[in-house]
């Protein structure tokens, strides 16, 4: 009997962990990081994209290709912008989700006293009944 109401405890404890804590977090670390790695990827792109179109306007011979190359500038500037503004949201983002997770360690923590003090009752039960 003791072994299985340790049992079904110890199972509780583990669904409990699971769904408040490790299912939120790694749900968290795949997709959130995963879309802010690739959101950051591509603002390191439209960076190059920018530094190339510049580099092209320095080299210009001609009023009318600088004038082409200036006007592609706006263009990866505007480009460059709309990512940064896309990618610093999501970080933001990253930051409120950030302190959620403190709730949720918090939870952890919570299922981890509750199962060793429920285990522990346990043990002092079985220990009495032992000395008698």
């Amino acid at each position: 009997a003791v072994v299985s109401t340790q049992s079904t405890g110890e199972k509780e404890y583990l669904k409990d962990v699971y769904e408040n804590f490790f299912k939120p977090f790694s749900n968290h670390l795949q997709v959130e990081w995963s879309n802010i790695n690739t959101e950051k990827r591509r603002l390191d792109l439209a960076r190059l994209d920018l530094d190339a179109a510049k580099s092209k306007v320095r080299g210009a011979r001609t009023p009318e290709v600088m004038q082409q190359n200036e006007q592609k500038v706006r263009e990866c500037q505007a480009a460059f912008d709309r990512q940064y503004e896309q990618t610093k949201i999501l970080l933001t983002d990253a930051d409120r989700k950030s302190a959620e997770f403190t709730t949720h360690l918090e939870e952890f923590i919570r299922s981890q006293i509750n199962f060793h003090e429920n285990a522990q009752k346990l043990l002092q039960e079985t220990y009495a009944k032992m000395k008698k």
